[in-house]
């Protein structure tokens, strides 16, 4: 995936500036967001799902980063 294929896409942005990219990871449809989310030191955790997709269930979205 390329940064710029979601350019123009809302993100979601969690506690100190965690961001996030409202999309499925396995289907690329947008997703319903958790409101609360799991972090550790160096982000989320990486096996744990942070949304709901229609289509796949839980799923997680795409980390963005910290801005």
């Amino acid at each position: 995936m390329s940064d710029c294929e979601y350019e123009s896409v809302r993100r979601i942005v969690y506690g100190e500036g965690a961001t996030f990219i409202p999309v499925c990871e396995t289907c690329h449809q947008f997703v319903k967001a958790d409101k609360i989310i799991t972090f550790h030191y160096d982000g989320p955790p990486k096996d744990q799902p942070n949304a709901t997709c229609s289509r796949c269930g839980r799923t997680k979205m795409h980390f963005e980063g910290y801005v």
